[in-house]
């Protein structure tokens, strides 16, 4: 029997973002609408660039009519569907670039609405699971009437401040940590996993060049090492200064050594960027 699990809503909350080469909202707007209100489809919210769809049945088609508004109604919708349905989509506007725009897209199944609206527990994994998947592919499907780019995959993970990060990190002259992270996030984009990992992997290797120069350190023979010294002259305590050693061993292994028999992916690439943004983070913070 399988275990079951209740999910906080953040887990199940898919989020993307995509280059879009429109440059008038309503385009895309009417797109969508029109692809997904022949499917039972009906917009709930918009405001400016920004518009929420919601999947609600032909049978419940008074859900969104204002004065026939009913919770108990609601709620029997929810209470029917299959966990994994797409039931709400989200496209905002974030950005205006020249020669398009810059959207996030946010999708919730069914499954979020069981648990927030009614209380609803204890899942099997199996159901997560397909819950997360079916709204990766409606979120393509949907992204796929326009020529667009995706720019950030569609994901669970938290959205990291990336522009505060980087920020940071050009405030205390780190150029030559930004850049290479500036490759892995474009080598993403290009589907260009190995190199974007080996890119993160870089910058990691320049912010710990700048730690050990601002200490006064003398470099090791490896990186592994400068870690271990870092942590000896008190600059990181023990716990952290594993977690950033077996970080470090990760990266080489998958993208430089190549060491795995399978070619990493998507995911590998995003978590080791992602995960890279963290741990500048955490040296940039500890500067002083």
């Amino acid at each position: 029997m399988s275990n079951k699990i209740t999910p906080n809503l953040e887990s199940i909350t898919l989020k993307a973002k995509y280059f879009l080469p429109e440059t008038s909202f309503s385009v895309v707007e009417k797109a969508i609408t029109d692809t997904l209100l022949s499917k039972d489809w009906a917009t709930i919210a918009k405001l400016g660039e920004s518009i929420a769809i919601f999947k609600i049945g032909e049978k419940y088609s008074i859900l969104f009519e204002p004065q026939k508004k009913s919770t108990s109604i609601f709620q029997k919708r929810i209470k029917e569907l299959r966990p994994g349905v797409p039931l709400y989509f989200l496209i905002t506007v974030i950005e205006h670039p020249n020669t398009g725009m810059l959207v996030e897209i946010e999708c919730r199944p069914a499954l979020w609405f069981k648990i927030a609206t009614l209380k609803e527990e204890d899942f099997t994994e199996n159901e997560i699971q397909e819950a997360l998947i079916e709204c990766r592919i409606f979120v393509k499907q949907i992204m796929s009437i326009f020529k667009g780019k995706e720019v950030e995959p569609i994901s669970v993970y938290p959205i990291i401040q990336k522009t505060e990060i980087k920020s940071r990190l050009l405030n205390l002259g780190l150029k030559e940590v930004v850049s290479p992270l500036d490759k892995a996030e474009r080598h993403i984009v290009q589907n260009n996993f190995t190199d974007s990992l080996k890119s993160s992997r870089t910058a990691f290797e320049k912010m710990i060049d700048w730690q050990m120069k601002k200490r006064g350190l003398g470099k090791t023979n490896n990186y592994k090492n400068d870690l271990e010294r870092l942590r000896s002259k008190g600059y990181l305590d023990s716990e952290t200064a594993e977690l950033l050693q077996t970080y470090y061993k990760c990266l080489s292994n998958i993208a430089v050594h190549e060491r795995e028999k399978v070619e990493p992916g998507l995911y590998e690439a995003q978590m080791g960027y992602g995960l890279t943004l963290i741990m500048l983070d955490y040296f940039a913070n500890k500067s002083s």
